[in-house]
């Protein structure tokens, strides 16, 4: 069992003293709470892009590390899949990037922040009186099992298949009500 803080950096987005302002030059995208799935990944392709002067690395998201959504009800981590020069993270948002790829999976550590564990720790320690909210300390502390890597990419393939899994079944679902409302509507005119 290692901290987080022993096997990833965690640093906050940039925080924005001003509204967001769409500029289609714009030097960068900014991943906000709304560019990031249900299914847990970053879609910055829908990131708005701004203009923005101040030094932007620091900030910057590469592929594998990973966004967590430190208010709110759900505290739990989004992936980034993707390499994008140009992405960067806004506050209240918290990167997590790994140290070393070779000891820790970034799906598998995805998967880990939204187990029951894991968010039975942020949930006991959360503040805030009318949005709850997972300091930095607070996260850097989480206790994070760490099998072999070998065993973190079985892990998180599943729980990508999973996701997955959940997804088609969902989609599924609503065909079916719609199916059945379809037929339900022929059968009501008929009788009418």
């Amino acid at each position: 069992m290692k901290k987080l803080r022993d096997i990833a950096d965690i640093r906050a987005g940039y925080a924005f003293r001003e509204r967001l302002e769409y500029d289609a030059k714009g030097n960068v995208r900014v991943v906000q709470l709304n560019d990031l799935t249900l299914q847990n990944r970053v879609a910055f392709e829908t990131a708005i892009r701004v203009r923005l002067l101040a030094e932007t690395e620091p900030y910057a998201l590469h592929k594998g590390d990973l966004v967590f959504r430190s208010r709110g009800l759900r505290t739990t981590a989004a992936l980034m899949e993707e390499d994008a020069a140009d992405v960067i993270l806004a506050a209240p948002f918290f990167r997590i990037r790994i140290k070393d790829t070779a000891l820790v999976n970034p799906g598998y550590l995805t998967w880990y922040i939204a187990s029951r564990p894991a968010q039975r720790f942020f949930t006991e320690r959360q503040t805030g009186t009318s949005v709850n909210m997972v300091k930095s300390q607070e996260l850097s502390e989480l206790p994070v099992e760490v099998p072999p890597l070998a065993v973190q990419e079985q892990i998180a393939e599943i729980a990508k298949l999973s996701e997955r899994e959940q997804q088609i079944q969902t989609e599924l679902n609503e065909k079916r009500k719609t199916y059945i409302e379809a037929v339900l509507l022929k059968t009501a005119k008929k009788e009418i």
